[in-house]
C-alpha cells in the first residue's frame, strides 16, 4: 500500500492543480467537486505514505491531515446535494 500511495497521491495533487486553474476560466460546481474530492484522495495517500514511513514526529501532522481530509470530504458531499 505504501508503494501505492507514494506513487498516486503526486498525481491527485496535480489533477487539483489542473482544476484550480480551469476553475479560472469558467465556472461550474463540478469543478468545486472534482477540486474538493482530488484533494481528499491526495490527503488521504500522503497520510497513508506518511504513516507508513512509521517516524515518530509525523503523527500530529497526520491528525491534521486527517481533519483537513474530513472538511474536504463534508463540503465535496454539500456540493454534490446541491445539485440534486
Amino acid at each position: 500500500m505504501n508503494l501505492v500511495a507514494r506513487r498516486v497521491w503526486p498525481l491527485f495533487g496535480f489533477i487539483g492543480l489542473i482544476v484550480v486553474i480551469t476553475r479560472f476560466f469558467s465556472e461550474s460546481i463540478w469543478l468545486d467537486i472534482a477540486f474538493n474530492f482530488s484533494v481528499v484522495l491526495t490527503f488521504t495517500f500522503l497520510a497513508i505514505n506518511m504513516f507508513y514511513e512509521e517516524k515518530e514526529s509525523r503523527r500530529w501532522q497526520i491528525a491534521i491531515i486527517g481533519f483537513c481530509v474530513l472538511v474536504f470530504f463534508v463540503e465535496g458531499i454539500i456540493n454534490l446535494l446541491s445539485i440534486v
